[in-house]
């Protein structure tokens, strides 16, 4: 048997212990795995002695932009950003210019991404005014919905619970999750100074808002995903109602790793939304993810945005921060210094997010799975913006030591990104768009 290619000789987390075996890949997938000197013959072998062979990150919140902001990020700019961040698949958020609420917008998206991507990218998709118009054809291309109650895609839109009622039985209908940002303000709360702005968007906001949403739940028994918890008490009250097949919830690195009182507020650098709360919060969702996995996923919510929305004073800059490429780095982080399982981490980066996408083929590294795999050195370095393949240059985690370097990122069994080169063709690698096995 000659198999495409082999990883030989790197460090696989076996039952959270490290283990040196080779990895075998074939026709796209994972073959097996094989001590030193049982290895298949192979086409092309690549040397991973002293790296660590791990899943590709799953990253189930991202915002790439494209079409008509294109300027802040598109599909080839991202991509890239992911692949060298070892994330192998993105999921692309649907507040886009112009929003996807309709399969034209939709299918405008996947022909961008099928052209210009470099790993496997899926989407979601917003939840028209007139929920009877939503166009059914767009669901075997999507994996789940996104509702914004704060500022919704659609103008006059009330986020009451009529409303959230018949978003989630839209999502049940369609066996699909309801991904929801957690923040009971409204767009007509306009911020005069720095205080306000982070009254408007407290932790009380975001409680309430997921109250909300828990309260119409009860009618649905829906899948419900609560994006970038950023609050020790959102974190209490997910534990309070946990449900791991109808419940679910991710963190950012930002909010674990990161607080307010970090930042002058001068600009918009550390500007995100939710904002960075209290080092107590930080530490609350850290310990909420590891010792009562009350949350699912850590997903970076890349957000790209130009260096003048980002240098412009704090009211008046854009909120959001680019992730994709510090996301492995920061959390593997976690790992080395002894504050994070292999296991936690393997769970909230790769298989986690695989279970709440509904991918059973993706995020684990065992036979017959897809082939999407990163090799890690374990090395420290100092992260900088301007090193960056996103577009956004501009991040909050400037000049923080890491100690985990993306080497080679694995895509459908092909290699991407090596040594710090792309040295697949761009539009070859990943699936466009990711789909679940099988749709109502």
């Amino acid at each position: 048997m000659t198999v495409d290619l082999v990883l030989k000789d790197g460090i696989l987390i076996v039952s959270d212990r490290e283990s040196v075996r080779s990895v075998a890949i074939d026709e796209g997938k994972i073959e097996g795995f094989y001590k030193h000197g049982k290895e298949p013959r192979s086409k092309e072998t690549l040397d991973s002695r002293g790296l660590y062979v791990l899943p590709g990150l799953i990253d189930m919140h991202v915002h790439l932009r494209d079409l008509d902001q294109s300027n802040k990020e598109d599909y080839e700019s991202g991509t890239m950003a992911a692949a060298a961040g070892g994330v192998t698949t993105v999921v692309d958020m649907p507040n886009s210019v112009p929003p996807v609420l309709s399969k034209e917008v939709l299918d405008r998206k996947i022909k961008s991404a099928l052209s210009k991507r470099y790993v496997n990218v899926g989407f979601y998709a917003g939840i028209p005014k007139d929920i009877k118009s939503f166009d059914a054809a767009m669901a075997p291309d999507i994996l789940g919905f996104k509702v914004y109650p704060h500022a919704p895609l659609t103008e006059g839109t009330v986020y009451d619970r009529k409303r959230i009622q018949e978003c989630l039985k839209l999502a049940k209908d369609h066996n699909l999750p309801l991904l929801f940002h957690p923040d009971s303000s409204s767009k007509g709360d306009i911020a005069k100074s720095q205080e306000e702005y982070f009254r408007i968007h407290s932790c009380e906001s975001e409680v309430r808002s997921l109250q909300s949403f828990l309260d119409a739940k009860v009618e649905y028994e829906a899948r419900l995903h609560v994006c970038h918890v950023s609050c020790a008490a959102t974190a209490r009250l997910i534990l309070e109602h946990r449900a791991e097949q109808t419940l679910t919830a991710e963190v950012t690195p930002h909010h674990m790793f990161l607080s307010g009182g970090d930042f002058a507020h001068d600009d918009g650098r550390a500007k995100m939304l939710p904002p960075l709360r209290s080092p107590y919060d930080a530490k609350m969702l850290s310990e909420a993810l590891s010792t009562k996995c009350v949350l699912d996923c850590i997903a970076s919510d890349h957000a790209p945005h130009t260096d003048a929305e980002k240098t412009a004073p704090f009211l008046e800059a854009a909120a959001g921060i680019p992730g994709l490429e510090t996301t492995l780095p920061l959390v593997l982080t976690e790992v080395f210094e002894g504050r994070m399982s292999w296991i936690d981490f393997l769970r909230c980066c790769c298989s986690g997010p695989a279970a709440v996408l509904g991918l059973p083929n993706k995020g684990i590294l065992a036979q017959g799975y897809d082939a999407d795999i990163v090799l890690v050195r374990r090395q420290e370095w100092y992260i900088s913006g301007a090193d960056f393949y996103s577009k956004a240059k501009i991040t909050p985690f400037e000049g923080r030591r890491v100690l985990a370097r993306p080497i080679s990122t694995i895509v459908g069994g092909e290699v991407v990104y090596h040594e710090e080169e792309f040295v697949a063709r761009l539009g070859i690698a990943g699936q466009v768009p990711v789909r679940k096995p099988y749709q109502l």
